[in-house]
């Protein structure tokens, strides 16, 4: 099993318009805002607007990715620029032989017992596994 010191993604790089169509999946970039507004529900820290919800829709872009071929398939992290300079790190699975993508996880960091899931564009995307 990978983990952030021992895993098998390859290098960053940036975005093509494959991986794009990919994020831009209803049910991938659904899931991902849905998930970023559910954290920040349960932080109670940050409570989104549905104006700034609609926002992060409109604004959705991927910059960067990286693989991870995995014996069960492929894993893809993304760097995924949601306006105002802020981005998330999604990370989407695609089943070996399979058609379909799914949403996996978002990426969380904790700094002074705070997670955050939303990053300026200067923190690197870096492997996740939850």
């Amino acid at each position: 099993m990978s983990d952030e010191d021992c895993n098998a993604m390859g290098p960053v790089m940036d975005a093509t318009s494959e991986i794009q169509a990919v994020a831009d999946r209803p049910e991938i970039k659904e899931a991902a805002i849905n998930a970023l507004h559910q954290k920040h529900r349960e932080s109670k820290l940050h409570q989104f607007t549905e104006e700034e919800r609609v926002k992060q829709f409109s604004n959705w872009k991927v910059t960067q990715y990286a693989e991870e071929q995995t014996a069960y398939g492929v894993n893809y992290f993304m760097k995924v620029s949601i306006g105002d300079n802020l981005f998330i790190h999604i990370r989407v699975n695609r089943q070996q032989d399979a058609d379909g993508y799914d949403f996996y996880s978002l990426h969380e960091t904790i700094k002074d017992d705070v997670a955050t899931y939303i990053f300026p564009e200067d923190v690197p995307l870096t492997y996740f596994n939850y």
